[in-house]
């Protein structure tokens, strides 16, 4: 598919080289959309002056379009839009007895037409509309010999419009652009083999080489804005849910030492995952993220299964914590590795990218296996080690009495 857009993107600009294309696929149109970044890659300029705004996206669209990765660069500015402009001679429309708003009114209905009812073409009515031919419209020679009604009553009389005013062809921009009431202009590219993150790492080292002109603000915006804001809210789901999962294991454990034991394990994990993500090329994006988040309740499992069936050997027989955390070790040890094999051979159709949909799930999946393949062993290992380090070896509990 990308080959395709690429061999028919090349043989437009080719063609036209001014013309300003755009692919996209239309369920990922629709979902940008709704979460309100249309492009990957939004620059946004503000400013006071416009003239200002343009000229410096045109000095740094040029560096923009080397970037690796990015297609499809638009730079803001808008192709001027021809326009005819009428300069009322005010004085002689009185003379006549018209205002300036009946001029406007009568040269608007010549030039858009006006409605003249309708009429049926089989089961469907058909507006009507009356005005000047196109010859008159789009010729300024001949729009001056328009006739203009003028005067009142009995002295009503047809003046040509040439008499009352003058016109002179300009250009003008097609729209103008404003957020939170500030001129803006928008530069918006796509992305294509490679990763947002990197693209806009590159993107930021060419703003960087192009310092804005005073009383010029750039803004970053797009799906990278809306990345970042998601990463700051997982960041703080996530430690939110190392919280949440801490305050159990406290009430489970009536101790801190073990929760604290438990959750050293989560850093390493991730390492684990992190390394999956980058040997498979996947970024790190929201997805991925949540697979993150994910595996701190499934590390705390294994935890939980290896120190309760501890403390409950500590507290039944009055072993100490070395001798205990080893018959642990020996008895948990196929429950620890059955739960994690089921998960990761559960998880292993969306790594592969089996099924409708599973590439958005398969970062999540990566992450998760990664996660779960190094701290499955860290748990059977690591953690009998720092907890007897921290209790000592001889630690030992009440005997529970009934």
């Amino acid at each position: 598919m990308f080959a395709v857009i690429d061999q028919v993107r090349d043989s437009i600009s080719a063609a036209a080289p001014r013309l300003h294309i755009e692919f996209m696929q239309i369920l990922w149109d629709v979902i940008n959309d709704l979460a309100g970044a249309a492009k990957p890659v939004e620059i946004k300029l503000f400013g006071e002056h416009l003239d200002t705004l343009e000229a410096y996206a045109r000095r740094i669209a040029p560096d923009l379009e080397k970037v690796t990765g990015l297609e499809d660069l638009y730079n803001g500015v808008s192709e001027p839009s021809a326009e005819l402009l009428m300069h009322l001679n005010q004085a002689e429309a009185e003379r006549i007895g018209l205002t300036p708003s009946q001029v406007g009114t009568a040269v608007s209905a010549a030039l858009l037409g006006v409605s003249s009812g309708e009429v049926r073409s089989g089961d469907r009515p058909v507006a009507v509309r009356v005005r000047a031919p196109d010859s008159v419209r789009f010729d300024p020679l001949r729009l001056r010999a328009l006739p203009v009604l003028g005067g009142a009553g009995t002295t009503r009389r047809v003046t040509p419009l040439g008499s009352l005013a003058t016109f002179e062809q300009t250009e003008s921009r097609l729209g103008l652009d404003r957020e939170n009431q500030q001129q803006m202009i928008a530069m918006t590219a796509d992305v294509s083999g490679r990763a947002l993150g990197s693209v806009m790492g590159d993107v930021q080292r060419v703003l960087a080489a192009h310092a804005a002109p005073p009383g010029l603000r750039v803004a970053l915006g797009g799906q990278y804005a809306s990345q970042q804001e998601a990463f700051r809210a997982l960041l703080l789901v996530l430690g939110l849910a190392a919280v949440s999962v801490c305050a159990v294991m406290v009430i489970q454990f009536e101790s801190f030492v073990e929760p604290v034991v438990v959750l050293l394990v989560a850093p390493v994990s991730f390492v684990g995952a992190l390394a999956l993500l980058l040997l498979t090329g996947t970024v790190l994006n929201v997805s991925s993220f949540m697979g993150l988040i994910l595996l701190v309740g499934l590390i705390v499992k294994n935890g939980i299964i290896l120190l309760d069936f501890t403390r409950l050997r500590m507290r039944a027989e009055g072993a100490p914590l070395e001798i205990a955390i080893r018959e642990a070790a020996r008895v948990r040890f196929r429950p620890i590795l059955m739960t994690t094999l089921c998960t990761l051979f559960g998880l292993l159709p969306l790594a592969l990218g089996l099924g409708a949909g599973s590439e958005q799930q398969r970062p999540l999946a990566l992450a998760v296996i990664g996660g779960l393949a190094l701290s499955t062993p860290i748990t059977l290992f690591a953690v009998p080690t720092l907890l007897v380090a921290i209790r000592g070896r001889g630690y030992v509990l009440p005997r529970h009495r009934p």
